[in-house]
């Protein structure tokens, strides 16, 4: 239902907590197939995802709908943060601060979705508009969930340098980084990429790949996710154990849901030793992309078999075979994915905390790092340099 209206001169800030109860205008002026349609959205707010409420902002000018923007809000608890990962004190702070205070996060986008924008503005609607239209959004959903800070997610590149410039409060996330590949058109089979790495990162590629041809590799139906919906989850959460911040949790329905929904472009892979699933793995297949989403493995097997980097592996081998123009690997474990020989990509997303005292504290601290990516930059697989990819414009 519709839970506040704020009107001004310029904009009507609609704000609604359930997608069924979207207004048809919603849809109307949105794009046949764009992800914030009524259709789309319920997927997630179905899945019973915990700790986590949504809102659907709808922006009207003088009556007319203009822009459109989804949120989520979490609830921070201390099964957020890997106890056994950080210092005593700190994992003490952080349990007192979550049981006293109850502090919210909220999030323009999606938290375990970046394939897909979810803000959109009318094409008629100016950068500057559209920045006044997401701002707006922004502080109305504040207000709404009374949130400590807000994560602004993969921010449309059009955006940025309005929030840059007019909203400095907004701190600029500057190490938020997708690690990937472009796929030369030259690359018929997996032999082609493993011709083009240098001698000693192709022995290791050989070395790696030998670990799983004693293992079978299937690719899952809709029916296949759901009835192994209890394995996969449990796999899924061996690598969410070993994460020291785990910022949002899946819930054992999301994938089930999301393959239903999305047949053909979401391919969910299982990896079996013998009758044992020890490895399932997911992807976008997108129209020139492969881009890799959740995984999740055994540890013990893990060890014995290489499997993440296999998984790593395999994902060059699928964008090969169904001849995508890039890999796509997302945030994390930069060191593995530069020895693949993925770059970086410098993604846009910015962070509002509410409080101006720690706001200022945080800037302040900002302002004074100098960027250190790591050893992960010296790696370079290739025998030759391959087309770099640009900034996001």
């Amino acid at each position: 239902m519709s839970i506040c209206t704020r009107e001004n001169k310029e904009l009507d800030c609609r704000v609604f907590s359930n997608a069924d109860k979207l207004p048809d205008v919603w849809d109307d002026f949105l794009p046949s197939s764009h992800a914030l349609r009524k259709e789309h959205l319920l997927v997630t707010e179905k899945s019973n995802l915990p700790d986590l409420s949504f809102l659907y902002v709808l922006i009207l000018q003088k009556g007319r709908p203009i822009s459109s923007v989804y949120f989520q809000c979490l609830r921070a608890r201390p099964e957020h943060v890997n106890t056994d990962m950080v210092k005593r004190w700190q994992s003490k702070a952080w349990r007192l601060f979550t049981t006293a205070i109850h502090p919210k996060l909220l999030i323009a986008g999606h938290l375990f979705r970046h394939d897909t924008s979810f803000f959109y503005s009318a094409p008629e609607v100016s950068s500057y508009q559209a920045y006044q239209c997401f701002h707006a959004s922004i502080d109305v959903a504040l207000r709404s969930t009374c949130a400590s800070a807000v994560l602004v997610k993969d921010m449309p590149a059009t955006l940025v340098d309005h929030f840059q410039h007019h909203a400095p409060e907004y701190l600029l996330l500057r190490n938020d980084i997708s690690m990937e590949m472009p796929i030369p058109p030259e690359w018929r089979t997996i032999t082609d990429y493993e011709k083009s790495l240098k001698h000693k990162y192709a022995q290791r590629f050989r070395k790696i790949r030998q670990q799983w041809h004693s293992l079978q590799i299937k690719e899952l139906s809709v029916g296949e996710v759901r009835e192994n919906k209890k394995t996969i989850y449990s796999l899924y959460q061996q690598v969410l154990t070993n994460q020291q911040v785990r910022l949002g949790i899946l819930s054992p329905e999301f994938l089930v849901d999301l393959k239903a929904f999305y047949t053909d472009t979401l391919k969910i892979w299982a990896v079996y030793d013998g009758d044992k699933m020890i490895a399932f793995f997911s992807a976008w297949a997108k129209e020139t992309a492969f881009d890799m989403f959740y995984i999740g493995f055994d540890y013990k097997h893990n060890a014995e078999l290489q499997s993440y980097f296999n998984i790593l592996f395999f994902s060059v081998e699928q964008a090969i075979t169904l001849g995508k123009e890039k890999l796509i690997l997302g945030r994390t474990a930069l060191d593995a994915k530069a020895r693949l020989g993925c770059e970086p990509r410098y993604l846009h997303t910015f962070l509002f905390i509410n409080n101006p005292l720690i706001r200022r504290f945080i800037l302040r601290k900002q302002q004074n790092v100098t960027l250190r990516e790591g050893d992960w930059e010296e790696k370079h697989p290739f025998k030759t340099d391959k087309k770099k990819f640009d900034e996001p414009s």
